[in-house]
């Protein structure tokens, strides 16, 4: 018999998510996964009624088919990619949902619709979706972990490449496909994978999709690979596979894919946000209100203002620097520096109420975006999210902040009482508020659930 052929990389990936059991699973990783999806419905509960959000919800039920899955306001249940389209739009529109900054990926608003959505179809427990989601959060953090951000360089989504995959795995190891129908399954996501982010820089909002969009088309990748449909088993490594096709002509070691898989627990430093907007402007958020609280800082004193920045992350918060120092749309402003800059020091919070189109139309707050500039800090790196501003007053003195990296991993940990907080704010003006308290604790409790039907049952507004 002739030698054995190495394993391509999908085949190992799924072999070590396959491999991950429960009960081995360490308490801080089941804890931060049961944050990390009451962060993410929160969000999600909270974007239900806006125009984004209903949008989808209507497309999903103009396509009348039913199923096993809760997708989040709507009474009837749906297929679960349907569920998880829905449900993943819903976590990512509004750009509050987390960020594991050195991959650059959104993880949870792809992992979590993907797994409770499906696992809830299949009657699995509340054990049964965590351990899955850990595989999910490890498998999608660490395909996008060798490009360093050169998904978003190059012009692509790494959340929307990133979380094909990671779905597809969820749904196959859910749905007990055997190895060479799992593996397939990860080669059919390939064709699946989108995430242009020219709709960043033109002010469209196609991005509220990519998540959502991810999580569906990890699902029907798996529910085809079951049904016999095949796919490449190089789809990472292969000529014509993910990296030399999204990220050609750069240094990529896959090695890192796999080491300490299930021992060194990415999903650790996945890092949820405090503010509504995107994840390279919360260390300048920060910033902006320590200047304002801590040393007294006021709009009308201010002559100019200077930030810093990262290169990695010129193309998401400064350019077109015209378009970033007068928003069109409220999305538009969760993407501008000067805005959430000027915003914070005027208002001293940068919250949902703070993130919307009146603001940034307001006098004063754009006479203070007038002020900003930026310039790329060679010695910022784009994986530590770092902030700093620096602010000229007009009697010639200069209080200027850094910070070095944002908040939420591991070392610098956003706490559960701050994550309910947060929480209750996205939920309390929602058809959700009356039972709140009830969906936080059925989600913190999620490791006692038999099945999810009464999770689902909440999410789709029952009590």
């Amino acid at each position: 018999m002739g030698d054995r052929r190495p394993e391509t990389l999908s085949e190992s990936l799924w072999r070590e998510a396959k491999a991950l059991r429960y009960d081995a699973l360490p308490t801080p990783v089941v804890d931060k996964i049961k944050d990390l999806t009451l962060d993410t419905l929160g969000v999600a509960l909270g974007s239900a009624s806006l125009d984004f959000g209903v949008a989808t919800r209507e497309l999903m039920r103009s396509w009348n088919s039913a199923g096993g899955a809760s997708a989040i306001g709507e009474s009837r249940r749906a297929p679960p990619h349907a569920a998880a389209l829905v449900n993943g739009v819903l976590a990512h529109g509004q750009d509050f949902d987390d960020t594991h900054t050195e991959s650059v990926t959104h993880p949870s608003a792809c992992v979590i619709p993907a797994a409770l959505a499906v696992a809830e179809s299949r009657g699995a427990s509340g054990r049964d979706a965590i351990v899955t989601m850990a595989a999910g959060f490890e498998s999608m953090i660490r395909l996008a972990l060798p490009a360093r951000n050169q998904f978003h360089l190059h012009g692509f989504h790494t959340t929307s490449i990133a979380g094909t995959f990671a779905a597809a795995l969820i749904a196959s190891r859910l749905a007990g496909l055997d190895d060479g129908s799992a593996t397939n399954a990860l080669g059919v996501s390939g064709s699946f994978t989108s995430g242009l982010l020219e709709c960043v820089p033109a002010g469209a909002g196609s991005k509220r999709l990519h998540a959502g969009w991810a999580a569906m088309g990890g699902i029907i990748a798996a529910d085809l690979a079951g049904r016999g449909l095949t796919g490449p088993d190089t789809v990472f490594e292969g000529k014509l596979g993910v990296f030399n096709s999204f990220v050609r002509g750069e240094s990529i070691n896959l090695a890192e894919i796999l080491d300490g898989f299930g021992v060194h627990w990415s999903v650790l430093d996945t890092r949820p946000k405090l503010y509504p907007c995107c994840h390279y402007l919360q260390s300048f958020i920060d910033c902006a209100r320590r200047l304002r609280d801590e040393r007294g800082v006021r709009p009308a004193d201010i002559a100019s203002i200077r930030c810093r920045v990262a290169q990695g992350s010129v193309n998401m918060i400064c350019t077109p620097w015209a378009t970033k120092q007068a928003p069109r749309d409220t999305y538009e402003a969760k993407f501008s520096l000067p805005f959430a800059v000027a915003i914070a020091l005027h208002d001293g919070c940068a919250g949902t109420s703070e993130f919307t189109l009146e603001n940034a139309q307001r006098p004063e707050i754009a006479a203070l975006m007038a002020r900003v500039n930026y310039e790329v800090d060679p010695s910022f790196s784009v994986k530590d999210m770092p902030g700093d501003v620096e602010i000229s007053l007009l009697d010639g003195r200069i209080e200027r902040c850094v910070q070095q990296r944002v908040r939420g991993d591991r070392d610098t940990p956003i706490s559960r009482a701050e994550l309910l907080d947060k929480f209750h704010d996205n939920v309390r003006v929602t058809a959700f508020a009356h039972h709140a308290d009830t969906i936080a604790t059925t989600v913190l409790n999620l490791d006692t659930q038999r099945d999810l039907e009464a999770l689902g049952s909440l999410l789709r507004g029952g009590k």
